[in-house]
């Protein structure tokens, strides 16, 4: 039998070639053809994350719910401790999104401080056994998976609408249940699976940091939300991909010529 050699393909880059590793995954041809792409210009990819968060309420009041809209960028409004969001000079190539529900414990309602947002637990449903929700609020956040998730960057709509149903999980071992007759009620919901509650992403997307990005979900009709005494709770989209360290205006130009 006659040996086969594969020639491994090299990218070019301004350090030195690199030399690609075979494309056995969607994620290591998404990250050969960013290489291939930005290497020559001095961008570094390397796998990320984004994180993207959104309180519920802030405060005691009932809020009335029918649209929730993130930021994006490291630069807009008021960031909560846990998020992790665009730099202005980056680009972020997205494979997969994942969306929760995280709750947690705070002195002021709706407003914890960066220590209580720290220990936030994320939910991949409305859970009426977790202390943040609630029996009622349980039933009004099934508002936010019969909803859908849409994504506009500057004058374009990217994502018209994923249903939000699509990361939706409820796993075999649900937070406040009482397992056995004369049991404790478990501490945890079960999860089975890496980023339990995320869904892949066809097309990739790459969100540009000198873009105007708007990330929205939108709900069937406006629910009235309360939140729980002394607790907190958001809504949470993380968004795996690749970051594109330097990127921004090097992705501007390479459009310009593409026109």
């Amino acid at each position: 039998m006659r040996n086969v050699r594969v020639q491994a393909s090299r990218i070019k880059a301004q350090g030195g070639d690199i030399v690609a590793a075979q494309p056995f995954s969607r994620r290591q041809a998404v990250f050969n053809s960013k290489a291939s792409e930005y290497a020559g210009q001095g961008v570094i990819t390397t796998p990320g994350y984004l994180r993207l968060e959104q309180l519920l309420a802030t405060s005691a009041t009932a809020t009335s719910l029918s649209q929730i809209n993130f930021n994006t960028l490291d630069t807009s409004g008021t960031k909560l401790a846990t998020e992790r969001r665009l730099k202005l000079a980056d680009t972020f190539t997205i494979t997969d999104i994942s969306f929760y529900l995280g709750t947690g414990s705070a002195a002021a309602v709706g407003a914890p401080t960066s220590a209580e947002q720290a220990v936030e637990r994320l939910n991949t449903f409305p859970n009426s056994g977790v202390t943040a929700i609630g029996a009622a609020n349980a039933t009004i956040l099934e508002a936010i998976y019969n909803g859908f998730l849409s994504l506009r960057v500057d004058t374009t709509t990217f994502l018209d609408s994923i249903p939000m149903r699509q990361f939706y999980r409820v796993g075999d071992v649900q937070q406040g249940i009482i397992t056995a007759t004369g049991g404790t009620a478990t501490n945890h919901s079960s999860w089975p699976l890496s980023m339990f509650g995320r869904s892949e992403l066809l097309p990739t997307i790459e969100l540009n940091g000198q873009s105007n990005i708007e990330f929205g979900i939108t709900l069937p009709a406006t629910v009235a939300y309360t939140q729980v005494a002394a607790t907190f709770s958001t809504a949470v989209i993380i968004l795996n991909g690749f970051l594109n360290q330097g990127a921004a205006t090097v992705q501007r130009n390479i459009q310009r010529r593409l026109r």
